[in-house]
């Protein structure tokens, strides 16, 4: 009989810890569980936000560097069609003001032609007055001359 109550005592003892820790001691447990189960939880969450972040960053930062290195790409292209076209540029800017020098040179080499014929038209009227006078024997008359002259002229 000490065996059965003793039995009975220790399952009373028993049922009465056990309510005791399930009524009072187990919520305690438990929402110190569940906090900390949470707690993993978001920052198991804010890691895979914080990788997402950093792989869309990385993604973004690949994105930015590829546009840069068009945009210098491009930057490049049109600085050297823009140093072509200045190459070209001067190249006919160079070759018109030679022309323009050479048709300077060329008129006034024309003028200068003019000058001279027109020096030696009247050198040669001069003589050829001045010999006809020798054999002629006599002065030309100012209206003989003038027309000896364009005469003369008009053939040189």
């Amino acid at each position: 009989m000490n065996l059965n109550l003793t039995l009975i005592g220790q399952i009373g003892t028993f049922l009465v810890l056990w309510w005791f820790t399930h009524k009072f001691i187990w919520p305690l447990f438990a929402e110190a569980m569940e906090k900390r189960r949470q707690k993993i939880a978001d920052g198991l969450s804010m890691a895979d936000k914080a990788k997402h972040s950093v792989a869309a960053a990385e993604e973004e930062t690949a994105r930015i560097i590829a546009q840069a290195k068009t945009q210098a790409t491009e930057i490049v292209g049109r600085a050297q069609k823009q140093a072509e076209q200045l190459v070209v540029d001067a190249r006919i800017e160079a070759k018109n003001a030679g022309e323009r020098e050479i048709a300077a040179v060329r008129d006034n080499f024309e003028q200068e032609k003019r000058k001279a014929r027109e020096a030696l038209r009247g050198q040669v009227a001069e003589l050829v007055i001045q010999g006809t006078e020798k054999v002629i024997g006599r002065e030309v008359k100012t209206d003989d001359h003038k027309r000896l002259l364009d005469e003369l002229s008009e053939k040189l």
